[in-house]
This record gives C-alpha cells, sequence and structure tokens, in this order.
C-alpha cells in the first residue's frame, strides 16, 4: 500500500541553520515523494496534520522536524487515526524524547526513516492539550519557559538557556502552592519547587527528571520534589540532572515519586505549565495517560 510522508517544519525551533539541514536530507531520499509543511505559530503542527488526517485515506506519515514542542503537536494532530504513524527529525533545543532511544542521531537519516517500523506509544492529555514527552509544574516550567526566551541567545541560547532558567528560579524565590489529587485520592497539598509528570524521561537538554518511565505503559511517573534551601540546592541540581535522586540520601524527605494514570492539580494563583518546551497558564489542570495512543516510527540504531 502507498504511503503519504510529510515533513511538519518548525522554523523557531533549534538551529538557525536547520531548513538547510532538513532540505539537504530531502534532497536525498530515494525516489520517496513528500510534502513539506511549516508552521507559523504554536498550534499550527496538531493543525496540519489533523487536517491532512480528516481528509485523506490511506497510510500517513508525519515527522516533527523541530524540537519535543513540535513533536508533541504532531503526536496531538494524530492521535485517534490508526492510519497516521508519527516520527521526529530532531533539529530542536532539547530533543529530548529522542534521548530515550539513544538520541538524535538515531533519527537523522529520512531514509531510514520512511522504511522503518513502528511502535506505539503513550501520550499524555493536559486539559484540552497534548503532550508526548514530560509535562512540568514549578521550576522545571519556570526553566522551560526562560529557555523559550533565551535559545537564541549568541552566549546564553541552546542548552545554556535551560540553566539560565534554573538559576533565574532560585534567585526569585520560585515556590508554587497547590493540591494534587492522584487516581482520585489526595496525594499532596503545600509548596513544592517542582514536579515532572512524564511519559519519557528527559527533559531540559538532558536532565533525567523521571529515570523509572516507560513510555508504553500507561502511567505517568509523578517526581515531586519540595523546597530546599538555595545553596543546598545548588549542590544537589548535578544529582538531578544525572537521575540520581530517587534513592540519593540528600532527597530523603523531599522527593515523593510514584506512577499514576491521572492527576489533578489546583494552584493558588495562576501559573506555568510546560508541555514539552511549550508554556501554557492556569490555576487548574487535569493531566491524564492515554496508553498506546498513537504509532511512533523508531528506525534502527546505526551502524
Amino acid at each position: 500500500m502507498d504511503v503519504q510522508h510529510y515533513f511538519i517544519f518548525n522554523p523557531a525551533a533549534g538551529a538557525k541553520n536547520a531548513r538547510e539541514k532538513l532540505q539537504s536530507q530531502l534532497q536525498k531520499l530515494d525516489g520517496v515523494p513528500y510534502t513539506l509543511l511549516i508552521t507559523g505559530r504554536v498550534g499550527d503542527a496538531a493543525k496540519l496534520v489533523r487536517e491532512v488526517c480528516e481528509h485523506e485515506t490511506g497510510l500517513l506519515r508525519f515527522y516533527a522536524c523541530g524540537g519535543d514542542g513540535t513533536l508533541g503537536e504532531v503526536a496531538q494532530g494524530a492521535q485517534g487515526f490508526p492510519n497516521a504513524a508519527v516520527g521526529v527529525w530532531p533539529c530542536g533545543s532539547g530533543n529530548d524524547y529522542a534521548r530515550m532511544y539513544g538520541g538524535a542521531e538515531r533519527f537523522l537519516d529520512l531514509n531510514r526513516q520512511v522504511m522503518a517500523p513502528t511502535t506505539l506509544v503513550d501520550l499524555i492529555r493536559v486539559n484540552d492539550r497534548m503532550a508526548i514527552n514530560v509535562v512540568n509544574l514549578g521550576l522545571e516550567a519556570h526553566a522551560a519557559n526562560t529557555m523559550l526566551r533565551f535559545r537564541r541567545h549568541p552566549l546564553l541560547g541552546g542548552k545554556r538557556a535551560y540553566f539560565v532558567g534554573v538559576a533565574s528560579a532560585l534567585t526569585s524565590g520560585l515556590k508554587t502552592r497547590c493540591t494534587l489529587t492522584v487516581d482520585g485520592q489526595p496525594f499532596f497539598e503545600g509548596v513544592l519547587l517542582t514536579a515532572a509528570f512524564a511519559s519519557g524521561q528527559y527533559i531540559g537538554g538532558g536532565f533525567h527528571c523521571a529515570p523509572e518511565a516507560h513510555n508504553d505503559d500507561g502511567l505517568l511517573d509523578l517526581a515531586l520534589v519540595l523546597p530546599f534551601p538555595r545553596l543546598k540546592l545548588l549542590k544537589l541540581l548535578p544529582i538531578y540532572k544525572k537521575g540520581e535522586h530517587l534513592n540519593h540520601p540528600a532527597f530523603e524527605g523531599h522527593l515523593r515519586y510514584l506512577k499514576a494514570g491521572r492527576v489533578q492539580i489546583a494552584c493558588e494563583k495562576e501559573t506555568t505549565l510546560c508541555l514539552d518546551g511549550e508554556i501554557i497558564r492556569g490555576s487548574e489542570f487535569t493531566i491524564e495517560m492515554l496508553p498506546r495512543a498513537v504509532r511512533f516510527i523508531l528506525p534502527e540504531m546505526p551502524a
């Protein structure tokens, strides 16, 4: 059966020369007809994919050419269409979803991608939005928001922008007062430093926030960190980045980690929530896992 291939390119993501690199890869495709679609604003990728799925029949493959936010949007658009599969050509600042599969290099050869098999993976629904990797609240959401503002900065851009965001959160004394209900049961009420609701494992270009997460088990991994004194937190960040925080004695009494299907969040005031690097604001959120909700294109590791 013929397959239709669509490449969804986000010019706002990643390096300035990403378009040229993508065009070079597209020119190397061996007799594969394709359509290149360019996004102009947040939400475009989901809209473009949804429109194609609603009007085209047969097998459809959509390749998110951008970062994790672009991939999450493409997955949102394809969700609910069993004839659609989603892939990624990573050119964002973090590329953290690809990191679970060994890194961006696995996905850069488009000739391997168009022939690759697919695997079913989970999606995260947040109110009326979708994410595929991780949803963050508190310090990590603040850091991601800062990363978006500084990612093109000549000195503070790229992955360094995430550390700028962390430093900003620390100097501002960021704390989030909220109530969390997990699978219908009260779980937490008070002030938290940061929280990750994860299908994937990494955020911020390599912070291993949810080291026990699996993106096909139908469960959210909730990693909640309570406030630390600032100076102590600076010393603990390398431990958190490596994913060694779950059993580290320094985090005892400050970390709660569990798996769940649905989490409801009520914040004392409007706050920032980060979905795969994209920012939304509000005071009440429902986060739930959609098990094995989309097909993900997974090429073999390069030799």
